[in-house]
């Protein structure tokens, strides 16, 4: 359930940029054109399918008003309209939280940012983190799922519609990788990603040890798919018992780890497109910094002395707000395409 829901999304993804006259069109000759070759005809009709799949959780504002499925905890503060000019245009600024994070640990951050810089700022509550319910099968929780979650929350902050205004991404850990996801699926959308000790990004530094636990993660969650495949009852018992239900939701949603679906093809563009800092912990044996990856003009800050689990911890005392380089420094745009 969870590869097909996974792949799902993926091609919802490519499907849901077209205009929706352009799909309309696209299903109609599907349907009723003859002359369409049989492979064109099915990728048409598996990208509708996708959208229908991807919807029926994860739904988008309309006139409506069409309730999110599933139900999540967002947060947003908005700077008035009334202030912008030319000279003053809006800043929006996403903050993600890592794995067993919540949006309480940008509290005073997102604040600040806020009220003393005039910031607009949006906080989400992954699925199954801090106020977002669990889904009702511990096999729907994979990363994938946290981008169109994210893409969710912008879309009803209404802040995909304006082209010329771009929103900046602060992402922790796995929220550094669910930000980078979300640069490759949506990037005419994204200005820059500022990553704090960040997932999605392959390891190689030898002391690391997410390339030793990922691939064990991965192994346990296959076998525990194939039990409950064969045994569903396992599978009932497991989304029954509230314990059993959270804990292997938590052990679904990291199976991918260190890259959390960060697509490999072209990582190397999108770093040096979007990345604009890197914030990271001293000693980071889960996600090291590997300055390699990045452009030479990073702005670069490291915490002395902490390790990852600390540093999320500390993350909302660090004063990130009063280094307004951070937040409004530019990127080098390069024209090139992600996938």
């Amino acid at each position: 359930m969870a590869d097909v829901l996974c792949t799902s999304l993926e091609i919802e993804a490519r499907w849901c940029v077209l205009p929706p006259w352009i799909r309309t069109a696209l299903l109609h000759r599907a349907k009723n054109d003859p002359s369409l070759s049989s492979l064109a005809r099915h990728a048409v009709f598996l990208a509708h399918h996708a959208h229908l799949t991807v919807h029926r959780r994860l739904s988008t504002p309309s006139r409506h008003a069409v309730p999110s499925q599933p139900k999540y905890f967002s947060l947003l503060l908005e700077e008035s309209p009334q202030e912008h000019t030319p000279s003053h245009p809006p800043r929006r600024i996403v903050l993600l939280h890592g794995w067993h994070m919540s949006h309480k640990d940008w509290k005073q951050t997102a604040r600040k940012l806020h009220r003393v810089h005039g910031f607009s700022v949006l906080l989400v509550d992954f699925i199954g983190h801090g106020h977002s319910p669990y889904l009702s099968s511990y096999d729907e929780h994979v990363p994938a799922l946290l981008v169109h979650q994210v893409r969710d929350a912008v879309v009803r902050a209404n802040w995909h519609s304006d082209p010329s205004v771009k929103v900046t991404f602060a992402g922790i850990s796995m929220g550094g990788a669910v930000s980078l996801r979300y640069a490759q699926l949506y990037p005419s959308n994204v200005d820059k990603i500022i990553l704090l000790s960040a997932a999605g990004m392959p390891v190689t530094r030898f002391y690391a040890i997410t390339p030793y636990t990922g691939p064990l993660t991965l192994a346990l969650v296959r076998r525990m798919n194939a039990l409950c495949r064969r045994h569903p009852t396992i599978a009932y018992w497991i989304n029954a018992i509230p314990v059993l239900h959270k804990a292997f939701s938590h052990i679904h949603l990291v199976q991918h780890a260190p890259t959390h679906q960060v697509h490999p093809r072209h990582l190397d563009r999108l770093l040096s497109r979007f990345v604009s800092a890197a914030v990271w912990a001293h000693v980071d044996m889960l996600h090291p910094l590997q300055l390699e990856l990045f452009p030479t003009s990073l702005h670069v800050r490291i915490v002395p002395w902490v390790n990852h689990a600390l540093f999320c911890k500390v993350i909302d005392f660090l004063q990130l707000d009063q280094d307004i380089d951070l937040w409004t420094t530019a990127t080098p745009q390069f024209c090139h395409k992600l996938v």
